[in-house]
């Protein structure tokens, strides 16, 4: 047997410390454990030995398909984004009113960090203390898409005679935070509200609030969020 048949080739590094070959099922595998696990435990501090058993895979291969721990948080924050974006695009780009655009895109924000209560975190963790490129970079790739949408639906509604105009930042920040808020403080839910953890129930009913309390901001006639 030859050299070349008995040892897989080594997938080439790409630019952003991953190998090429990280869209293999081992490495979606690696990905998904270590989504899983932060989520469960409601951490960023998870060990590659820890992952490696979520897996059940090795642990030196998440080197070899990530680099370091920092590429493979860069690919669970690719993961988590990726699809939202994509939803969020066509839905943005869909004949649907304003207002029922806008209420979908608030209850799927909500859903998002319910799916991934750790992406705030996740997000501070890749771009604190990080060199100004790499903010850019996951900035244009991963957080102006979203803000660049929302804000193309609150044009859409204030053409139409929908939406009263509003700040897009504080709106974009104040979405967020009420979205994030019931995750991130988890032990206030549970020490004040005797709520252990968001179920699926809880879930709707937050998606739902969040979604009226800022449509009844935006709405020149507020009567429209029940619609």
């Amino acid at each position: 047997m030859s050299r070349n048949a008995a040892t897989p080739a080594k997938p080439a590094t790409s630019r952003r410390g991953r190998r090429e070959g990280a869209g293999s099922t081992s490495a979606t595998t690696i990905i998904k454990a270590t989504a899983a696990l932060m989520r469960e435990r409601d951490t960023l501090d998870i060990s590659f030995v820890e992952i490696g058993q979520r897996a059940g895979l090795p642990p030196g291969l998440i080197g070899y398909y990530f680099g370091n721990k920092e590429g493979l948080l860069f690919a669970v924050l690719e993961r988590d984004v990726k699809d939202a974006l994509g939803q969020l695009d066509a839905l943005a780009a869909s004949d649907w009113n304003p207002v029922d655009k806008m209420r979908l895109h608030l209850r799927g924000i909500v859903r998002a960090y319910w799916k991934t209560p750790y992406f705030n975190r996740l997000l501070q963790a890749m771009t604190r203390d990080a060199a100004p490129e790499r903010v850019e970079r996951i900035a244009a790739e991963f957080i102006r898409p979203m803000t660049s949408a929302q804000g193309a639906i609150i044009d859409e509604g204030v053409a139409a005679g929908l939406f009263r105009p509003v700040d897009k930042m504080l709106f974009y920040f104040s979405v967020v935070g009420a979205a994030d808020e019931l995750h991130s403080s988890r032990f206030i839910a549970s020490a004040v509200y005797g709520v252990d953890g968001v179920d699926a129930e809880l879930h709707r009913d937050h998606a739902a609030h969040v979604a009226d309390v800022f449509l009844r901001t935006l709405l020149i006639d507020p009567a429209k969020a029940a619609t």
